[in-house]
């Protein structure tokens, strides 16, 4: 598959890169500024310019071609102007462009309590109700979609198993084990048109993603 990382770039979205790569897809690597690229200087993924916060025309050029586009953007502080140019309309101008471009897929890396933000962390509301909005949006899309909400994220090492459902209690989840159910999806027909929760568990991603069913 040809697939389009947004926040290629950021801590989740790299190894998002990584293990594409590695399964044999095309990335496209997209990046807010070319500044970013160095980042990647040593992965196999052709950086591109992406910026969710600029023209929107410019995405539909990115997105062209792409079987998938999996969006890993978050916004680089938790104010909320920041928040809801990134993660409610950054996300909602890549949905669109992804649209209009014809592609065939949308993942997006949501948050736990994204669905039910008065139930989440006080902390991080703004960051919960901008991305209800955005999920809202790509589930009344014309895209296939699928919408990831984990739990909170360390950097930790990747543990390879997981526990997934609609509605899970909080938890914690390692970003490569993020990224590996980013993947993963791409394979199990169970996550179309799907939203869960995802957090660290007992159980591998593979058989995870199909417990959905």
């Amino acid at each position: 598959m040809q697939v389009t990382v947004l926040g290629a770039s950021g801590r989740t979205g790299i190894h998002v890169v990584r293990l594409l790569a590695a399964r044999g897809h095309t990335v496209r690597a997209g990046l807010r500024s070319r500044r970013r690229a160095e980042v990647l200087r040593d992965e196999n993924a052709k950086p591109v310019v992406a910026d969710v916060t600029a023209d929107r025309d410019e995405l539909v050029e990115v997105f062209k071609d792409s079987d998938v586009v999996i969006t890993t953007i978050g916004a680089p502080d938790p104010e909320p102007e920041s928040v809801n140019l990134v993660d409610r309309d950054g996300a909602i101008a890549a949905i669109r462009a992804a649209e209009v471009a014809g592609v065939p897929r949308f993942i997006q890396l949501s948050a736990q309590f994204a669905d039910s933000p008065d139930q989440g962390d006080r902390l991080v509301r703004s960051i919960l109700l901008a991305k209800q909005v955005s999920d809202s949006v790509l589930q009344k899309s014309e895209l296939t979609w699928t919408i990831v909400r984990p739990g909170t994220l360390t950097d930790g090492p990747a543990t390879g198993r997981v526990k997934v459902a609609g509605h899970l209690e909080p938890g914690r989840i390692t970003r490569r084990d993020v990224a590996a159910v980013l993947v993963g999806v791409l394979g199990e027909p169970l996550t179309e048109n799907r939203g869960f929760d995802v957090v660290s568990g007992d159980y591998p991603v593979a058989p995870a993603l199909a417990s959905l069913g």
